[in-house]
């Protein structure tokens, strides 16, 4: 019989050393950033209010109170990790109002469920691949937007969740015709792993109707859509990175996004020249998994920007040095802290305004494969909390002795 217990195994100087490195730093992290911690690895967040939702590893979404930690229901019913979340306000024809929790999983299907109520509402097909990423657009008549490993982006018509029952968690609500895909693009040739809506607006910040959709595939290729008549068309391709574009982030000047090759590049709306050369870059030591520019919203004197890392880590970036959008930028992000608290991929960084007696004020939430959600006051920010953490130091390996070299020699020529 088999083991795979790690003391049953042979494990060489340096794997001992990173786990005895790793029960350190779990140690250390126990209470670093007010964790909530969670049955499964985070792979997705929304925050709405006081309220965080998310998409795990374990086959469930979750909904829980941010200020206490508590969950307040769970949503199980995929066969494959929850990848990605979406919410959206819906409208009966009675007028009762009502939200729609949107899921998408590794089991290459979409599920759509009566937050409030729990109840699974309608499972959508299509997909043959893992869904990776999942948007509602802001249309006259919703439209979903979904991107999966099989390489394509989908479009979902969401009006008939308007006329059906599902507000009143009526048994016959889940007989209503279930959204229908409108729009299947295959554009992409490798697999498509995030997305971000932009709304175009005036030159006093209203909306025109106008939407621009942006995708990033695992080639490293971002392609820019504009929603017309309810579809997507192809605008142009945006180029930079060299493998996959694992998260974007939206701002009123441009967008970020952040890739598997150690960058995050920012993409101003209106460069001064086209060329990726003029789009400025700021490179990490390992993947990037998530990035968050800080909203003006903040009590902050200075534009920074945090990016989550596979390496643990999140990152503390002043970015007024790139102010100068239109073209190269006046000089080079500046690494102000680094935050350190997490024992896995930090997955997600979200904004967040707590409404609490005593701790109001804003906060960045983070998640990661460590099950647990952490989160982060503005004075972590500017002064990042110090984790009581000395790893060991890497030992060189010792051969084998000339007696332990011949034992071994003669146990591996001896024949039964």
């Amino acid at each position: 019989m088999q083991s795979s217990d790690p003391g049953h195994l042979f494990q060489t100087t340096q794997q001992l050393n990173q786990s005895k490195n790793r029960e350190k730093k779990l140690k250390a992290s126990e209470k670093v950033g007010e964790p909530i911690n969670v049955s499964s690895k985070v792979l997705d967040l929304v925050i709405r209010g006081q309220e965080g939702w998310t998409g795990e590893s374990g086959f469930q979404a979750r909904r829980l109170d941010l200020r206490t930690g508590k969950t307040i229901r769970l949503y199980k019913g995929h066969d494959g990790p929850v990848t990605s979340i979406a919410l959206h306000d819906m409208r009966d024809a009675d007028g009762t109002k009502w939200v729609a929790l949107v899921t998408g999983s590794w089991d290459k299907s979409i599920k759509i469920w009566n937050a409030d109520s729990g109840e699974l509402l309608h499972t959508l097909q299509g997909h043959v691949d893992f869904l990776k990423s999942l948007l509602i657009l802001p249309l006259p008549v919703p439209v979903l937007l979904s991107t999966s490993s099989d390489r394509t982006v989908k479009l979902w018509d969401l009006s008939s969740l308007s006329s059906s029952s599902s507000a009143s968690s009526s048994s016959t609500s889940t007989s209503d015709a279930p959204p229908r895909c409108i729009q299947n693009i295959k554009e992409h040739t490798r697999p498509v792993e995030c997305s971000i809506y932009k709304l175009e607006v005036d030159i006093n910040g209203k909306p025109t109707g106008g939407i621009d959709v942006y995708t990033g595939d695992s080639l490293g290729l971002i392609k820019r859509w504009n929603v017309q008549e309810g579809k997507l068309v192809f605008k142009e391709d945006l180029t930079g990175h060299e493998t996959s574009v694992n998260q974007l982030s939206l701002t009123e000047e441009g967008f970020w996004s952040v890739s598997s090759d150690k960058s995050a590049i920012f993409h101003p709306f209106h460069p001064n020249s086209s060329s990726s050369t003029s789009r400025p870059k700021i490179v990490h030591p390992s993947y990037v998994r998530s990035i968050l520019p800080i909203p003006e919203e903040f009590p902050l004197s200075q534009s920074l920007l945090l990016t989550g890392s596979e390496d643990e880590d999140i990152r503390i970036y002043d970015v007024e040095p790139l102010s100068d959008v239109g073209g190269s930028g006046s000089g080079p992000a500046k690494l102000k802290g680094i935050i350190q608290g997490h024992c896995g991929d930090v997955n997600v960084l979200k904004a967040w305004y707590r409404d609490e007696e005593g701790k109001k004020g804003w906060y960045v939430v983070s998640g990661g494969l460590d099950c647990t959600l952490r989160r982060w006051n503005v004075q972590d920010l500017l002064s990042p909390p110090v984790l009581d953490f000395q790893p060991e130091p890497e030992k060189e390996e010792v051969g084998l002795t000339e007696e332990e070299e011949r034992e071994l020699a003669e146990l591996m020529s001896d024949e039964d």
